[in-house]
């Protein structure tokens, strides 16, 4: 086990109906007057929620302005806008109210606010330090990133076509408001998108070269589990609120770095969606599920028993020491099957992914900094073009 600090100063606060006390924790974390961040008004549950939280503000006396129009992915375009209005407003709080989307905007729009220079180039690029952000809460609206409790921050420039990230604690939200009863009504897909990003933050922080780390192993075996359990059961009944909550904090735990310590992780799956979702403006869910069924078929043979364990331990697949492959090459087929039966694409054309846009991709996936992507296996930018070539094998 390697030396670690861990830090999650994130409160969190879990169950039904917290989210009609949300000024309480704005005015616990210093705030008196917030930019409300969100969708927009785009469905009658989304609206009830906008108006407990408005409601929540007014009886407490807090001033608030709100930007919306967060779409599928976060935009570096609204995110500035948003941070102008912080600025303009002399907000002291801002309020993401929503999923991983939303957050990741706001989180923006808090750094940029402090910020005078030029953020995506000096930031997002560069990789530069910045002053600490205007705070940011969450009342959260979907399972799936972690971003409410996350460093990271993702967002997609338009005019570039890249997805590009910042990575620092003190982005953490101070707070996350969690009612499981909220992602009642997401659509199946949206859930079983935020499903397959859970499962593939914990199965990153599986595939490390530190092998004696036991208790986090059995960790993310068992958070994968559960939301192998839970997904379809969602899924199928959407008010199931034992699912929804299972899966709502799941999620939090695979960012929280609660299930990373004490080891490096593998980030080339998200690497290299990172560059898919740039692109073709496509969800990240599928993107990363769909890109991890070829990453485990090109890189299962680096580390056998690594493998091993992973598809035993975590997907059930029945234990055959003397055949260690077969066991493998069947787990990474339960995956695709469980994919499929979640209604995730094992084909990332169907994501928009072209033949004469690999390169780019590949060129365009993050690297650490030996120049490849990814820990357990480092990957260049041929290998990156094998693992999208897996990806675009058809769907049986």
């Amino acid at each position: 086990m390697l030396n670690f600090e861990y830090y999650c100063p994130t409160k969190f606060v879990f169950g039904k109906g917290q989210q009609a006390h949300v000024a309480e924790y704005v005015r616990e974390f210093g705030g008196t007057k917030v930019l409300i961040h969100g969708y927009g008004e785009s469905y009658p549950a989304y609206n009830e929620l906008l108006a407990a939280v408005r409601s929540s503000f007014e009886t407490s006396g807090i001033a608030y302005v709100e930007v919306s129009g967060v779409e599928p992915n976060p935009k570096l375009g609204l995110a500035l806008k948003a941070a102008q209005v912080v600025r303009d407003e002399k907000c002291d709080f801002i309020l993401a109210v929503g999923g991983g989307s939303v957050i990741d905007s706001a989180k923006c729009a808090a750094v940029a606010a402090r910020y005078d220079g030029d953020v995506w180039n000096d930031l997002y690029i560069g990789q530069q330090d910045y002053p600490t952000p205007v705070p940011v809460g969450v009342v959260l609206t979907s399972a799936a990133t972690g971003s409410e409790s996350s460093p990271g921050s993702v967002i997609t420039n338009l005019e570039t076509h890249q997805k590009k990230f910042i990575y620092r604690d003190v982005n953490r939200p101070k707070f996350a408001v969690m009612d499981p009863e909220i992602t009642y009504t997401l659509p199946p897909y949206q859930t079983a998108c935020g499903a397959i990003d859970t499962v593939s933050h914990f199965t990153e922080h599986y595939f490390t070269s530190e092998h004696d780390n036991y208790l986090t192993d059995m960790l993310n075996e068992s958070a994968i589990r559960a939301v192998r359990r839970f997904a379809p059961i969602a899924i199928k009944d959407s008010t199931n609120y034992e699912a929804r909550a299972n899966l709502m904090w799941a999620a939090s735990m695979g960012m929280n770095g609660y299930t990373a310590v004490g080891r490096m992780d593998d980030s080339a799956v998200h690497s290299i969606q990172q560059e898919i979702g740039g692109l073709y403006d496509s969800a990240h869910g599928a993107g990363v599920g769909c890109v991890t069924l070829g990453w485990f078929k090109y890189c299962y043979k680096k580390d056998l028993p690594r493998f091993y364990r992973y598809f035993t331990e975590a997907w059930g697949v029945d234990l055959d020491p003397m055949n260690p492959e077969a066991v493998i090459l069947e787990g990474i087929n339960q995956y695709r099957i469980f994919l499929r039966l979640i209604g995730i694409p094992t084909d990332c054309r169907k994501l928009g992914v072209r033949e004469e846009d690999l390169q780019r991709i590949a060129d365009g996936a993050d690297c650490n900094p030996r120049g490849k992507c990814g820990n357990l296996t480092m990957l260049d930018s041929e290998d990156i073009i094998n693992v999208l070539r897996l990806c675009m094998e058809g769907e049986e």
